[in-house]
């Protein structure tokens, strides 16, 4: 009888308690889309090793799982790469691509294609310009950062915009800087949002995952 998955055994805990992935989010601070591909075993669209075995110890520490076996599975399916990334550990065939020629058909297609692409571009460029949310800019902290328990927030947006770190109001210099900080009640893998909004009531989201070490 084949061993079950990682993304197998999350799954079934939390249907056994008959929590949505939308809950779990919540819970855990962990992107949706994140906890989605940890359940579908899709770890290549994760961030590297160190995140996803992360992810994996916070998940199961929300339903009092011992994550240890967790680990071990992902470390029997997967192997990590020089540059930290998960690699399945099978192997898989190259794919042979055909060589594509072109004809003189396919060159005016191509070039009827482009013309109407570039055409098409410039309008959505224009309609997005006139319609788009106010420019939100974080510049601290980055991405998968290993943060302390208290991380500085900073960044820039619209003078006029209206800026929220974890639903919690922040003031604007007068060119559209900001500083804040906010604390980490826990350590793991928790997620900062900043929201920009202007008046007319138009969002811009950012997110950054981080690693909190206490």
């Amino acid at each position: 009888m084949k061993t079950k998955t990682v993304g197998q055994m999350l799954r079934e805990e939390r249907e056994k308690y008959r929590l949505t992935l939308e809950e779990v989010a919540q819970k855990t601070r962990i992107r949706i889309e994140y906890l989605q591909a940890l359940e579908d075993n899709k770890f290549q669209e994760l961030p590297a090793a160190t995140f996803v075995k992360g992810y994996i110890k916070t998940y199961s520490r929300l339903f009092n799982l011992d994550y240890q076996p967790l680990i071990a599975l992902l470390r029997r399916d997967y192997k990590e790469s020089a540059k930290g990334e998960l690699v399945p550990r099978e192997f898989l065939a190259p794919v042979i691509r055909e060589r594509f020629t072109w004809s003189p058909i396919t060159l005016i297609a191509g070039l009827v294609a482009s013309v109407f692409l570039t055409l098409l571009l410039y309008v959505g460029m224009q309609w997005y310009n006139l319609n788009r949310p106010p420019e939100l800019i974080v510049t601290s902290p980055e991405d998968q950062a290993v943060v302390s328990a208290r991380v500085v927030v900073e960044g820039s947006t619209h003078p006029e915009a209206t800026v929220l770190v974890n639903l919690q109001p922040v003031s604007l210099q007068p060119d559209g800087s900001f500083t804040t900080e906010v604390f980490m009640p826990r350590d793991g893998v928790s997620t900062i949002t900043i929201e920009a909004s202007d008046r007319r009531g138009r969002n811009t989201l950012e997110q950054r995952t981080v690693v909190v070490e206490f």
